[in-house]
């Protein structure tokens, strides 16, 4: 029988615990509140102290009764379209780890795309898979990923007839959606699952004017943060999962083998509500924030200097959908980097964005927002572009994208990369580390995919981009010296 998603049982449960008002004896150690220091209280509040216990001891009981918590993921699960769903406290990375420990192992191969998030590289460092890359194009205009086509991953399939899995992330950090059901179906012809890092599409399946979620689309498991754009608090997340290709029972073991042992009941109960809010409400939430995104955008590209990333890239090399709440900004025309225009906007106007890169800054849009909102955020770049439009010099950004433009090519995996993690290695000059194997990931940003990860062929093309990367300032993620002047390498 179908649930009734104006239910929340876990909020229900969580609320009627803090209204028994327990003498406590369980963690955490300020006892709701009572203990905690002045400063912590002001931030927080005593209704959010009181409700600060983990889910056994206080919203169940200490025999790790699961009956609550199965009741709310069942509700999940039927709200995304899943046979399972897993509450996750850890974010989706946690999720990410779960599914790869779940689907393959020491020597196994999966193929994920070169832009997939580090947690992925960190998945499969854990596993001891390899990955067999598909490489997304990246647009010299706005130097950021686009996605994985249908055809590419036929090629991949074709190269990797022993995969064990295949991976997509859709939509990408800037909206940008895969052809989901052309893949899935390549995936399941091959008789393998097909799997979504949907980490930035908690809210696709709500609204049909949104790109078509995961599960939709015939994904066999997905991610999604729900507390990137719906309601969920920092942290939140649910993994979904179908059965036909998987084995839940060990995809139930590898999550609580990642997730926290003290999973936060407030985090649990903002899941829950998070559901209920889009499973009842969701279609008319979201079609008033695209409406407000939308209007955004229009008045954004009306302003002489700016330029904001709309739907043109839909059809190119990959890019099946676009979401429409998430705006793209870039003020390179008027000589400012991203991350130059976000400290502008912050110091001067008192606006605070989601990311800020070395061409670009994204916002997110959501149901949360008001008219008023988008018109201070109009108004705030209209002044800015007025302020810096005669006197716009260089400030890094048109460097930065010659040089994304031209990322170098993956050369090739040596050792995977959890044999390259835990090989014994050296620090090189990165001038002398070509022709070895690298022992770490670096990745750039923009435009977030590495240029190198462990266990892959360091090349001439690498040392000498890597090389313009530093003098340029381009901001790296993963090695140990972030200034590029060495790597560390295999020895």
């Amino acid at each position: 029988m179908p649930h009734d998603q104006r239910e929340t049982p876990y909020l229900d449960a969580a609320l009627r615990y803090r209204a028994v008002d327990y003498t406590s004896f369980h963690t955490p150690g300020h006892k709701r509140g009572k203990g905690a220091p002045v400063g912590l209280r002001e931030l927080l509040g005593e209704a959010c102290l009181s409700m600060d216990v983990a889910m056994a001891g206080g919203v169940e009981d200490t025999r790790e009764s699961t009956h609550l918590i199965s009741l709310a993921e069942s509700y999940a699960a039927e709200a995304w379209g899943s046979d399972r769903a897993w509450f996750l406290v850890n974010g989706s990375t946690s999720g990410v780890h779960a599914l790869l420990l779940a689907l393959c192992g020491p020597g196994d191969t999966v193929i994920v795309p070169r832009n997939a998030h580090k947690s992925t590289l960190a998945g499969l460092i854990f596993s001891g898979a390899s990955p067999v890359y598909v490489e997304p194009r990246i647009d010299p205009l706005w130097g950021i990923p686009l996605n994985v086509s249908p055809a590419a991953a036929a090629r991949a399939l074709n190269a990797a007839p022993e995969a064990r899995a295949v991976f997509v992330t859709s939509p990408t950090y800037n909206g940008l959606g895969a052809d989901l059901t052309a893949i899935a179906t390549l995936a399941h012809e091959a008789g393998i699952p097909f799997v979504t890092d949907q980490a930035w599409g908690p809210h696709l399946r709500f609204c049909p004017e949104l790109p078509v979620d995961a599960m939709s689309a015939g994904a066999d498991a997905a991610v999604v943060s729900t507390h990137k754009l719906i309601s969920g608090l920092t942290q939140s997340s649910v993994l979904m999962a179908r059965g036909e290709r998987l084995n839940l029972a060990r995809l139930d073991g590898m999550v609580h083998l990642t997730q926290s042992t003290s999973p936060q009941a407030i985090l649990y109960a903002s899941i829950d509500a998070a559901r209920q809010q889009m499973a009842t409400r969701g279609t008319g939430l979201w079609r008033g924030a695209v409406e407000l995104a939308q209007w955004a955008r229009e008045q954004i590209v009306g302003i002489d200097g700016l330029r904001c990333l709309g739907a043109e890239l839909v059809g190119r090399d990959g890019v099946a959908e676009f979401d429409p709440t998430r705006l793209t900004v870039s003020s390179c025309d008027l000589g400012h980097t991203g991350y130059q225009l976000e400290t502008i906007l912050r110091d001067d106007y008192r606006i605070a964005i989601e990311a800020a890169d070395a061409l670009n800054i994204v916002l997110n849009v959501t149901y949360g927002d008001l008219r008023i909102d988008l018109e201070t955020l109009v108004s705030a770049l209209r002044d800015y572009a007025a302020r810096f439009r005669d006197v716009a010099g260089d400030g890094g950004a048109a460097a930065c994208a010659g040089l994304l433009a031209r990322t170098p090519a993956f050369t090739r995996q040596v050792l995977s990369p959890r044999e390259a993690f835990y090989a014994p290695s050296t620090a090189l000059p990165l001038t002398s580390c070509a022709g070895h194997v690298s022992a770490e990931m670096v990745t750039p940003y923009p435009p977030g995919i590495p240029v190198l990860g462990p266990g892959e062929e360091i090349s001439t093309e690498i040392v000498a981009y890597l090389t313009e990367a530093s003098a340029t300032g381009l901001k790296v993620h993963g090695p140990e010296d972030r200034g590029l002047r060495s790597l560390r390498v295999v020895a």
